[in-house]
């Protein structure tokens, strides 16, 4: 199967990790100074498609950029995108850990595979609760991201009884980002057969394959296939040419009706 790559042309050439933090916790409100304390005191990763990241379980992540598969201990997999926050969160509300958190303490935390190039911030549970006592703001930070997360497992993950067109509709809907392009921003997508420009007015993902769909959702990989072939059928997604097409990139052209459809009770 052909690899598809969506390439933004921008002139600004700062330091995009950095600035993929700093742009994203701004958004949600954040002031300046709690953004140094946060990024001086945590790590900062960038990581290719296929990467994985483990540390143990008193780590905490938030995804900056990106498409990611998280793994847990159980087996259980979900796909995640920007804004996600990863990890034990009562290990930064408790400063005093309980008696199973102190055991299983140097335990493995969840596997997270970037699906996409991305940015992760990841600090410990016990800096993050420092932090918050030092600069209070966090603890709203901590608590949108929890909120957001939450929202997301009841929508997106819980509907289990849902048809499996709408099911994939709603992570579909979940993953990708909207937006508008900047003057001077070209958007291309390549093949080994040549390279094509990226409809205008189309939204687009990159990153999760059918495979990784179907087990973020519980369904069967054939489930999947009818499901994204019907979405294409109704015209919310671009059918590909031959050639030209990859199970880890979808165009998006009508994201209204794709909302819309995920938002049904069907």
């Amino acid at each position: 199967m052909t690899d598809i790559v969506e390439v933004y042309e921008h002139a600004n050439h700062r330091s995009w990790q950095h600035q993929s933090i700093i742009s994203y916790l701004k958004s949600l409100g954040l002031p300046e100074y709690a953004i140094d304390s946060l990024m001086t005191a945590g790590r900062i990763e960038s990581r290719q498609r296929g990467d994985i990241v483990s540390y143990g379980r008193e780590w905490i992540h938030i995804i900056t950029r990106g498409v990611i598969k998280e793994t847990t201990s159980h087996g259980t997999a979900r796909l995640w995108r920007r804004g996600t926050i990863l990890g034990d969160i009562s290990r930064v509300m408790l400063r005093k850990r309980t008696i199973n958190q102190q055991l299983d303490y140097w335990g493995t935390g969840p596997h997270i595979t970037f699906l996409t190039t991305g940015v992760c911030l990841s600090l410990t549970a016990r800096t993050f609760a420092g932090l918050i006592e030092k600069e209070p703001v966090l603890a709203l930070l901590l608590a949108q991201l929890t909120s957001d997360h939450s929202q997301t497992v009841e929508s997106v993950y819980a509907s289990s009884k849902a048809d499996p067109r709408v099911r994939v509709a709603r992570l579909l809907e979940y993953l990708v980002v909207p937006s508008r392009l900047r003057d001077g921003t070209e958007r291309i997508r390549w093949t080994r057969n040549g390279i094509h420009p990226v409809p205008e007015g189309a939204f687009t993902l990159t990153g999760p394959s059918q495979a990784d769909i179907a087990d973020a959702l519980g369904l069967g990989r054939t489930t999947v296939e009818k499901a994204i072939a019907a979405l294409r059928a109704e015209g919310i997604l671009n059918s590909l040419e031959p050639g030209t097409r990859s199970n880890r990139y979808y165009e998006i052209m009508d994201y209204s009706r794709l909302k819309s459809l995920a938002r049904s009770d069907s």
